[in-house]
């Protein structure tokens, strides 16, 4: 009875392991065959955004990019040459490195991308790059860097939180046991 319920067991748990890996790189066809917009162009702006959660960071990267060609997609391509990109950095606090898009370009770096319009926003003309490998910097352009991932809360926060817990239940302690007195 007990080997019935070892094998499932094993099985999810090795699925639930893959599951949190990050993804594999994508063959340059399946790039091709996946992306709905291949670009060449420049960073000529940027906006960062940093999201801190317990196990990771989340940096959100809107990127302005002027486009110099386009390989497919290019009915995509508003009439004045800008494209906004998005894309994003997830550092996991216990994890060997980052996932979410690789080399991100930043300002004044020229790059080659294979986007994919966001799922999420189907009306609106929010691009994003294939993960992890839906962009290739030219020119021995730079990427931007990101700060390591730590930790958002440190000792000192557990032990503040162990106090504030514990000195509240003293005083239900001593509230409710004064009451029990009055009577």
């Amino acid at each position: 009875m007990k080997s019935r319920f070892v094998y499932p067991v094993l099985a999810v748990t090795a699925l639930a392991s893959f599951a949190a890996a990050a993804l594999p790189p994508l063959s340059p066809e399946e790039r091709e065959a996946q992306a709905t917009l291949i670009v060449t162009g420049r960073v000529v702006g940027s906006r960062m955004m940093t999201l801190r959660k317990p196990t990771s960071t989340v940096t959100f990267v809107r990127l302005a990019a002027e486009i110099e060609s386009v390989e497919k997609g290019g009915e995509a391509v508003p009439a004045n040459r800008l494209l906004e990109i998005r894309c994003r950095r997830i550092g996991l606090h216990d994890a060997d490195g980052p996932q979410g898009h690789r080399g991100i370009p930043a300002e004044g770096s020229r790059f080659t991308m294979w986007l994919r319009k966001n799922p999420g926003a189907p009306d609106q003309a929010q691009w994003e790059p294939l993960e992890p490998n839906g962009i290739e910097l030219l020119d021995g352009s730079a990427a931007m860097v990101f700060p390591e991932a730590a930790p958002s809360h440190s000792l000192r926060d557990y032990t503040i939180g162990a106090l504030v817990g514990l000195a509240t239940f003293v005083a239900l302690a001593v509230f409710l046991w004064r009451r029990r007195v009055i009577r």
